[in-house]
C-alpha cells in the first residue's frame, strides 16, 4: 500500500481524486478519476476491486503505470 501512495503522491495532477474504498460487500476498490472541477470529471483513470488488499493496491499501481505511459509517455 505505501509503495502505491508514494507513486500517487509523486506523480499525481491537481485535478485528479484518488478514492480508496473497503467494505465486506465490495472488498477494496481502488479508483482514480478527475475532481468536479475538471474538465474530464466523470471519466476514470483507473478502476480497482479486489478482496486481497495487497493484491488491489499491486494492481492499482500497475495499471496507474500502464495509463501514464500510454496517455503522458510516460511516468
Amino acid at each position: 500500500m505505501s509503495d502505491f501512495l508514494k507513486f500517487y503522491d509523486r506523480i499525481c495532477k491537481p485535478d485528479w481524486n484518488l478514492t480508496i474504498y473497503h467494505s465486506s460487500i465490495v472488498d477494496w476498490s481502488i479508483t482514480i478519476g478527475y475532481k468536479n472541477t475538471s474538465e474530464n470529471y466523470g471519466d476514470q483513470i483507473i478502476n480497482i476491486q479486489s478482496c486481497d488488499m495487497e493484491l488491489a493496491f499491486a494492481q492499482a499501481q500497475v495499471a496507474l503505470k500502464q495509463w501514464l505511459s500510454v496517455n503522458e509517455g510516460g511516468y
